[in-house]
């Protein structure tokens, strides 16, 4: 029983080193939110006031006291988003062994490896820990921990406001549970673990005088405009959502006959929500957990599938494995998204330009060449250049205001595209950086502007 035990413990150790040597060599998504807000509130600039954010705060608040300590920088967000990755897999091994099994649980890992990488999950955004808040919450709902469950969902929806869908797989495990467990008692347990979470983060918001703040960025715009604001709805192409949605479809197939897989299936489906309306791969990394776990126990019950099922599952994992492969080899030593040579290079002009804090304004182009260049914004508040931020009545008007009181000699504009996110042209922004600057410079697609 020990050595197995020890057994077990080795093999999982290998499979964490494994997969933290993919994340290493594999390319590296630095989401350039995760240093520019954290860097501006460190610099003394308040979330939510001086600051539009979109989503809830318990990730950047952390992320934030992770750089107080360790200082930021992009290695530091590496070293951060892989200790998040790996206690994750940990977590999930934990979980599957405590609930299921300890083969189940150490197949469930070695799914999981692959699938956090195909679905671009090198790199840190809010979905990503969602991943293991959602592990705690199926946890206690197992263990019939309903107090527990509620104070998890509440930092899950803290994290992210899109943990709202796990409400759904929450309310169907309490429904199919023994008529002795008594739902009204389950839901004031529930109730009571989520409202202390929004109890402390409604005194800690008001506390920092910004509780008005993030009411309206977080709630009334991430919820109630953002998920249908210009620019925000994007779908993915029919060969895309194949891809994606290809190794649901075999737990899909395999729940019809196995009713092990039924639940791991409606959290697989609502974890995975938040991957509308703007597509993404990564969006999907709450799911993936359960789409692992859901494999695992598919692959020991194999035996009770028909003969054609097991034909269909094992031909659908072979067709992962090569997509998968073929997304390795392309990713293989390729650097890091948003610090591509062209960035470094222009950062490397406005560092050569400029002076530490000094105030520039960067248009169409990414918020990390504040962080890059240790600069701070011309507008504050400052509202990402977005359209589903720009579009906004009045907000234009309210940055070109903004821009005239600090009146930052230096802009950098990236050159407009024909299409996407880099064609869209502000008018009023616009307006007024050709009237109040002119074009002295440029850099690899990037637009000097200076003060005239």
């Amino acid at each position: 029983m020990l050595k197995a035990l020890l057994s077990a413990k080795w093999l999982i150790f290998f499979v964490l080193l494994f997969h933290l040597i993919l994340l290493l060599t594999l390319k590296f998504t630095a989401w350039p939110e995760m240093t520019f807000w954290p860097y501006l509130m460190l610099k003394g600039w308040f979330p939510y006031r001086d600051i539009a954010i979109a989503h809830t705060p318990l990730l950047l608040a952390d992320l934030t006291i992770f750089f107080k300590i360790f200082g930021l920088g992009l290695v530091q967000l590496k070293v951060y988003t892989w200790l998040l990755i790996l206690a994750t897999d940990f977590l999930l091994f934990w979980v599957a062994k405590i609930v299921w099994d300890k083969k189940i649980a150490i197949l469930a890992v070695l799914f999981y490896v692959p699938l956090q990488i195909f679905y671009e999950g090198n790199g840190l955004w809010f979905d990503l820990a969602l991943a293991p808040l959602a592990l705690l919450i199926y946890y206690n709902l197992e263990r019939k921990n309903y107090l527990w469950t509620g104070i998890w969902w509440g930092i899950s929806f803290f994290t992210k406001q899109t943990a709202f869908w796990f409400l759904i797989p929450i309310a169907f495990t309490v429904l199919r549970a023994p008529l002795k467990v008594q739902p009204l008692k389950v839901v004031k347990k529930f109730i009571i673990g989520a409202g202390l979470i929004g109890i402390i983060s409604f005194i800690s918001l008001l506390l920092l005088g910004i509780w008005g703040d993030f009411w309206l960025w977080a709630i009334k715009f991430g919820i109630t405009r953002l998920p249908a604001s210009s620019g925000q709805i994007s779908f993915p192409t029919a060969r895309q959502f194949v891809l994606a949605i290809m190794p649901v479809l075999l737990i899909v197939l395999t729940s019809l006959r196995l009713k092990q897989t039924r639940l791991i299936l409606v959290w697989v489906l609502f974890a995975g929500l938040g991957v509308f309306p703007r597509w993404g791969l990564f969006h999907f990394q709450p799911a993936l957990p359960f789409l692992a776990l859901g494999l695992a126990i598919t692959f020991f019950h194999l035996s009770k599938l028909k003969f054609i099922e097991r034909t269909i599952f094992y031909i659908g994992l072979a067709l992962i494995l090569v997509f998968i492969s073929r997304q390795f080899v392309r990713d293989f030593r390729g650097g890091t998204r948003f610090y591509e040579a062209e960035v470094l290079k222009v950062a490397a002009y406005i560092r050569e330009n400029s002076e530490s804090d000094d105030e520039i304004y960067v248009a169409n182009a990414w918020d990390s060449l504040y962080v890059l260049t240790d600069t701070i914004p011309g507008t504050r508040p400052h509202v990402p250049y977005l359209p589903w931020y720009l579009e906004i009545p009045f907000i234009q008007d309210a940055m070109a205001v903004s821009l005239e009181i600090s009146q930052p000699k230096l802009i950098v504009q990236g050159e407009y595209q024909e299409s996407g996110l880099g064609s869209y042209k502000p008018p009023h922004l616009n307006k007024f950086i050709s009237e109040n600057y002119e074009l002295t410079d440029k850099i690899d697609g990037y637009e000097i502007w200076m003060l005239k």
